[in-house]
């Protein structure tokens, strides 16, 4: 009780500068946009090239490529632990602050996701019923190709999944909407938004008792609802919430630097490495890059230093992270529309033409979310003020210390 009581009164450590403005901001905005390409790579690899042990030839030449793209789970790892960080954390300074309102919060976190979320939803149907009809791969619609991705895609275009994938009861009443299997992970982000609070406010002491029995029965009622695979991987996104509690590494700026540089391949070796060994159970193995995930964002706090906005590299991490969450909810279905048109029921084998033919299609696919973003995920604070206004409720400014665009109150 006394820890959250500490960590309400200052969320973010002191630091002379802030983390909105330290490198470390632009680091951990790096990782979230390299997560997001990772699940790309994966799921384009999947779709559009035959499996590793069905190469016949330069096995060991293509060895690297296809470890790159096979990470898209653990990707997934890295954004829970991330989103704990940012969202707890905009919970308790806002708390902190006196300016906590549920009615805020979800429109925060429902517009947010939603703004993103419903474009996904109708793209989706449009790409995967203009496949079905056009009939140029219909076992790959089918769920017959063996890609480790799609099912029937048909028998999953219904209203009633549809509105379930929108109000994030996939996986628990529902099946992930059309070919957009990457949707799955979007309701345990939802239900941990919601679990977190409940579970915060039942433990705070200055809450009401009254109150803390509600909000107890509240969480516990919620766990029960999303038992199984989205309650077992709450752990991981507390991590995020961990990191919080335990200050920033202070060591002196060579020294910092030496340490990041050290970490970075050894934390990509064992995330790659989990996501090859398949000896580990899956839960095990997601716990155990938790705690490197965890270890890994410790040491990138040591960037404590201010960033340049103007600097290319600041400028690339930031965008790459911008459009991340568009790019992670509408790429499976261009993909598989563009893989029914150019190699139908089949996949490739990764020859140069191939392989320059598969960038092609990814290019396309890239800046096919970046310009959906352009309409949507850039546009979520003007949709979110609308529609405070509209309500009538309360505008306090963003805590969530990844916005480089905000200022957090003081």
């Amino acid at each position: 009780m006394a820890t959250f009581k500490k960590l309400e009164e200052s969320s973010v450590p002191a630091s002379p500068t802030r983390f909105v403005d330290s490198s470390a901001s632009v680091l951990f905005d790096l990782f979230r946009g390299l997560a997001a390409l990772l699940v790309f790579l994966e799921h384009g690899r999947n779709l559009l090239f035959v499996d590793y042990p069905d190469l016949v030839s330069h096995r060991l030449l293509l060895a690297v490529p296809y470890v790159l793209c096979g990470a898209g789970h653990q990707a997934v790892v890295v954004f829970f632990v991330l989103s704990g960080y940012f969202i707890s954390g905009a919970v308790f300074s806002a708390v902190r602050r006196n300016q906590w309102l549920w009615s805020d919060y979800l429109v925060r976190r429902l517009v947010r996701l939603w703004v993103v979320l419903v474009p996904a939803l109708l793209f989706c149907a449009l790409w995967d019923k203009w496949g079905i009809y056009l009939g140029h791969a219909p076992e790959l619609y089918r769920g017959a190709v063996q890609n480790h991705m799609l099912r029937d895609v048909g028998q999953s275009l219904t209203p009633g999944i549809f509105f379930g994938n929108l109000f994030f009861l996939q996986s628990i009443f529902v099946d992930t909407f059309g070919s957009d299997s990457a949707l799955w992970s979007l309701a345990n982000e939802f239900w941990y938004y919601i679990l977190f609070p409940l579970g915060f406010f039942a433990l705070r002491r200055s809450t009401r008792l009254a109150h803390r029995l509600l909000y107890g029965l509240l969480f516990v009622g919620t766990a029960w609802l999303v038992r199984g695979g989205i309650l077992f991987g709450f752990p991981i996104w507390l991590a995020g919430t961990l990191l919080l509690f335990v200050l920033p590494p202070r060591f002196d700026p060579r020294r910092a630097r030496l340490l990041r540089v050290v970490s970075t391949p050894v934390y990509l070796l064992l995330l790659f490495f989990l996501a090859k060994v398949h000896g580990i159970p899956g839960l095990v193995s997601d716990y155990l890059l938790t705690v490197a995930t965890f270890a890994f964002l410790w040491i990138l706090q040591s960037a404590n230093h201010r960033s340049d906005p103007k600097s290319p590299f600041v400028r690339f991490s930031r965008e790459l992270a911008r459009f991340s969450y568009t790019l992670y909810a509408v790429h499976i279905p261009l993909l598989v529309f563009m893989a029914s048109l150019t190699i139908g029921d089949t996949r490739w084998i990764p020859t140069p033409a191939h392989i320059l033919a598969g960038l092609g299609l990814g290019l396309v696919t890239l800046f096919y979310a970046f310009a959906l973003a352009s309409f949507t995920e850039f546009r979520t604070d003007a949709v979110r003020r609308r529609i405070e206004k509209l309500l009538r409720l309360p505008s306090p400014r963003s805590s969530l210390p990844s916005n480089p665009n905000m200022t957090p109150s003081p």
